[in-house]
């Protein structure tokens, strides 16, 4: 019994030492400290002579060890020990794990080693050692140091969560130091010197150096040479104004690529920066309006701790804020004014500067109020309202907002209001009235000085850039109605789809086309064309040329007569040489295809199975060249459920890349849709195959599927329905589609036409039903629509009546009826074989 309370009573021991020492490692969020304690902990704990923490580095590795009692190397050593869920041993000197890793002669016998994990990953191992002899660590210690690692791993991420917290308001203090030297001090030195010195400072850095281009009159990608334009730390002297090659350097190759760097050398030999030996450290890019302004390079003492991944936001951020001092400071244009001259309309122009507010001040919100002119003064109506960073709508602001944001259109323009702490704004023209701008900062600071003064700089450009923005899309409706006007017609005849995009800024005509005739005995004439150049000029071209290739289609349906006579055209036209067109007829009904090309891009086909090929026949040299030269024409027939896809050259050039590999993607595209709507299908086209930058060149499109959807309407009486009937079979046998599903569809169909008419129109049997069937690469389905609702009561005596919507289940793929107030539709799909 008394053995039992000395139990209790040592466990209870234990039990508060772990709870005090616990609270102890979470007393102070200072990181080395928490280190230190957890290690005096963990031997208090144990009553180890010896203990060590190794910490990880980014790539795994032991970047570095806390000590007591151990030196470095000795800790460094216990590092190569297989550590796992936990390691215990007895006696290192006889240990054959410990003799395989070369560790036994370390000074110690006994050895216990706790791994550390912090949010899941592998911070590092906790080691305690004893060199008495007899000495063990006992279950009890290994279950308290295992306690204690787990409470450490909290304590180890509060302080690093603190300590990045600390770092990362220093680099922002450093960050508004960089813009009150600009807006205050010498723009064209201060801002380079301070740059260095707080990066210097804030890195714990040896040396750091700044880096631009030579050529300030030459735009940062096309200069070939970086000079060292400002120094802080050792050597600054010999570094001070030496030159770098751009493209055999580790710097030029950041200020390149505009992707940061962690290192420990450099490429090229830069005297007093490089030369000091390899030593830990981080190479930062300046990129401002996607160009690169210069580098930051900064380098450690070779004994201090590398750079993380986590230290490089922080730099990365603070460099993005200096880049934009550089910019300011060499006088070049802000990221406002790139981003108001990409805007098509002014209610992009505005979402685009309200984006780039908020980038610039990291704010939480930013709102852009528009009071049209008849509103201002009045306080009627609700505004327009753009809230970036945050939803909000008019109606949920707070009154007290309301009220200010209405009274500033009322007061001087483009002079900041700052009577609310973390916020700010300023009224500005518009084109239509007064634009009010909102800034709520991410933290309740004053707005100072110096970003009244930015906000009331960057204004000015906004409301000038926005009358800009409205001067040209005034233009650009006038130049679209004109361009639409001019291309192809509005209505479509079934089964095609046409897009076109032009290239050209800021107006966005050009000089594709495309045109869909329709002939004689069923047949539609089908042009693509591109014309040389861009803009408005190509635009007027285009039009010529394409009412001349319709006038030629109309008198003499031939595609070669057509294109002959278009070259003859075309010589004579200013601006017309050289273009390029493809021309060809369609039977809609047997699926021929008549086509000559001059000088254009081979269409495209592809067959239900999605193999495609492309038409290279029937092709010669570009429009207007000879004029007197005959031109070939090619024939082909097109298979049922086949697509046909026309095109000008922009959908599928590209800079640095074979035409091939365009139109190979295309195909893959096409094929990825063959049971896809057209619509959808040349939407996907397009949006698809749009560079990164947007299209450099216009594109024209025009997609056809064969057969053409078949449509019929009809009035609801019953005698029509064989009628119907003979035309559906003879489409679906235009579709290839095998005789059984044919008979399947033309039941289910037939059924859905009765209901119909015996139920949707029972009270009207005048009215209209309408039926639309779609063949795709695998699949039909036939949708036939009334106006009434399928609710008969059936018969007495008529039990075999009623079973036609089961009937339809039965035969077809998929079924569903949808009936509302207007009518009811019945949608069907099958599959082809």
């Amino acid at each position: 019994m008394r053995d039992q309370v000395e139990e209790l009573r040592v466990a209870r021991d234990q039990i508060e030492q772990l709870v005090r020492v616990i609270v102890e490692i979470g007393s102070d969020l200072d990181l080395r400290g928490t280190l230190h304690r957890i290690v005096h902990a963990a031997m208090d704990l144990t009553d180890a002579r010896f203990g060590a923490l190794g910490i990880r580095g980014a790539e795994g590795a032991f970047a570095s060890f806390v000590t007591s009692g151990i030196a470095d190397d000795t800790a460094r050593r216990l590092g190569y020990l297989p550590v796992g869920d936990g390691l215990r041993i007895a006696d290192l000197s006889a240990d054959p794990l410990a003799g395989a890793l070369d560790v036994g002669a370390l000074p110690f016998r006994a050895l216990l080693a706790m791994p550390i994990r912090v949010r899941s990953a592998d911070f590092g191992n906790l080691y305690l050692a004893d060199d008495r002899p007899g000495r063990l660590f006992t279950d009890a210690q290994d279950r308290a140091v295992r306690a204690l690692a787990s409470a450490a791993a909290v304590a180890i991420d509060n302080a690093r969560l603190f300590e990045r917290e600390r770092e990362t308001a220093k680099w922002t203090t450093a960050s508004r130091e960089i813009t009150s030297a600009l807006l205050s001090g010498d723009p064209q030195t201060a801002p380079l010197q301070l740059i260095v010195d707080r990066v210097l400072e804030l890195a714990e850095a040896e040396q750091a150096i700044l880096l631009v281009p030579s050529d300030s009159d030459v735009a940062a990608a096309d200069n070939d040479t970086l000079v060292v334009a400002a120094t802080a730390g050792r050597y600054t002297s010999e570094v001070i104004g030496q030159q770098v090659p751009m493209d055999r350097s580790t710097t030029g190759g950041v200020a390149r690529r505009g992707i940061p760097l962690i290192t420990d050398s450099f490429q090229y030999p830069i005297e007093g920066f490089t030369d000091a030996g390899e030593r830990p450290a981080i190479v930062i890019p300046l990129i401002a309006d996607d160009a690169a302004l210069g580098v930051i390079a900064v380098a450690r003492n070779p004994q201090q701790q590398a750079f993380s991944n986590d230290y490089l936001e922080l730099v990365s951020d603070f460099a993005r804020h200096a880049a934009l001092a550089l910019a300011l400071a060499a006088g070049r244009e802000h990221a406002l004014n790139r981003q108001l001259a990409q805007a098509d309309t002014v209610d992009d122009a505005l979402q685009v500067a309200t984006e780039e507010l908020r980038r610039l001040w990291r704010a939480r919100r930013v709102l852009a109020v528009t009071f049209p002119s008849h509103a201002v003064g009045n306080g009627h109506g609700t505004p327009d309202l753009i809230s970036v960073g945050e939803d909000a709508q008019w109606h949920d602001l707070p009154e007290q907002l309301q009220q200010i944001l209405r009274a500033l259109p009322d007061g001087d323009l483009l002079t900041p209001h700052t009577s609310e702490s973390g916020a700010a704004g300023i009224a500005l023209q518009h084109p239509e009235g007064v634009l009010v701008v909102w800034i709520d900062l991410a933290e309740k600071r004053p707005f100072t000085l110096e970003d009244q003064t930015l906000l009331t700089m960057l204004a000015a450009r906004l409301g000038q850039g926005l009358q800009r923005v409205h001067q040209v899309d005034q233009q650009r409706e006038t130049a679209l109605a004109l361009q639409h006007a001019i291309l192809g017609p509005a209505d479509l005849p079934s089964g095609f789809a046409v897009r076109y995009q032009a290239a050209s800024r800021p107006l966005q005509v050009g000089g594709d086309w495309y045109d869909i005739v329709d002939l004689e005995d069923g047949r539609i004439g089908l042009i693509v064309g591109d014309c040389v150049g861009h803009g408005l000029a190509a635009a007027t071209v285009m039009g010529q040329l394409r009412s001349a290739c319709r006038a030629l289609l109309l008198e003499r349906p031939s595609p070669r007569l057509a294109l002959a006579g278009l070259d003859r055209f075309a010589a004579r036209l200013p601006g017309a040489r050289c273009g390029t067109a493809v021309c060809a007829v369609l039977h809609s009904e047997t699926g021929e295809l008549v086509y000559s090309s001059a000088g254009h891009p081979p269409p495209i086909v592809m067959h239900a199975d999605g193999t495609t090929h492309t038409l290279e026949d029937g092709r010669t040299i570009p429009l207007g060249v000879r004029p007197n030269r005959a031109r070939p024409e090619a024939r082909i027939v097109l298979p049922a459920r086949s697509t046909l896809l026309l095109y000008t050259d922009g959908l599928v050039e590209r800079r640095r890349s074979p035409v091939d590999a365009g139109i190979d993607q295309v195909c893959a595209l096409l094929e990825d849709g063959r049971d896809t709507d057209m619509e959808l299908l040349a939407s996907q086209v397009m949006s698809r195959l749009t560079p990164s930058g947007g299209y450099q060149d216009d594109v024209a499109l025009l997609l056809y599927r064969h057969p053409a959807p078949l449509k019929v309407e009809f009035a609801a009486h019953p005698e029509r329905l064989s009628e119907v009937r003979n035309t559906l079979r003879a489409w679906l046998i235009r579709a290839e589609v095998v005789p059984d599903q044919i008979h399947a569809i033309l039941v289910a169909a037939g059924e859905a036409v009765t209901n119909a008419i015996e139920h949707g129109h029972r009270d009207n049997p005048g009215e209209m039903i309408s039926m639309l069937a779609v063949a795709s690469a695998d699949e039909v389905s036939v949708t036939v629509a009334d106006s009434g609702s399928w609710k008969p009561p059936r018969p007495v005596g008529a039990e075999h009546r009623g079973r036609g919507i089961a009937l339809m289940r039965s035969l077809m793929l998929d079924v569903t009826i949808d009936s509302d107030s207007a009518g009811t539709t019945a949608r069907m799909t099958a599959r082809t074989s």
